[in-house]
């Protein structure tokens, strides 16, 4: 990962989705899908899955929601059913990304949720603060749209310094912020 790559909007041409030289497993036609519906579709948020203590925050679904409604990008609902995430903490926190938005499009798609994505953070917990952030939006049935992978490789991460489910909430927004544009290529 570099800088330059981290800079980079996530809605890229289709053929070049990739994430810091990683396939993501993103859904090229679910992702253009996204990019063509932001400003006007609706998205349930779910609370955060916090890694490490592994628990929820609920109040994340909020907070996100909020954002969501408030910048224009979608009509949001703060979900608080707690999507189960099994797959197993690893190294290659890549491969642990693709393994959870997986998990995720597969819950989606055998819980329906009424509106036209989903969006699901899951945050990484250290012994003393957070390590990592990743979020998933898919479409109603369950392909993945987004995805965002946070670290202390990535600058919006390491400048925040991450500590509380609060503090990668923020974040976690402001990468949703710069990240998540209409096509239109207006700002909200």
């Amino acid at each position: 990962m570099n800088a330059r790559t981290s800079k980079r909007s996530w809605f890229i041409p289709a053929g070049l989705l990739l994430l810091s030289g990683c396939q993501t497993g993103i859904n090229p036609n679910a992702a253009e899908a996204l990019r063509r519906d932001l400003g006007n579709t609706t998205v349930t948020v779910f609370p955060a899955y916090w890694r490490g203590p592994e628990t929820y925050d609920d109040a994340s679904a909020a907070k996100i929601a909020e954002f969501l409604n408030a910048t224009d990008l979608a009509k949001a609902t703060a979900s608080d059913r707690h999507v189960p995430i099994t797959g197993p903490w690893r190294h290659n926190q890549a491969r642990m990304l693709r393994t959870s938005a997986k998990e995720f499009g597969e819950y989606v798609r055998t819980h329906p949720i009424g509106t036209s994505y989903a969006l699901l953070p899951e945050y990484l917990g250290g012994k003393t603060e957070a390590v990592g952030i990743h979020a998933y939006i898919v479409d109603a049935k369950g392909a993945v749209a987004f995805q965002v992978l946070l670290n202390s490789h990535w600058a919006e991460f390491s400048k925040a310094r991450p500590v509380t489910s609060d503090d990668c909430t923020a974040v976690l927004i402001d990468v949703l912020r710069e990240r998540l544009k209409p096509e239109t290529g207006s700002t909200p």
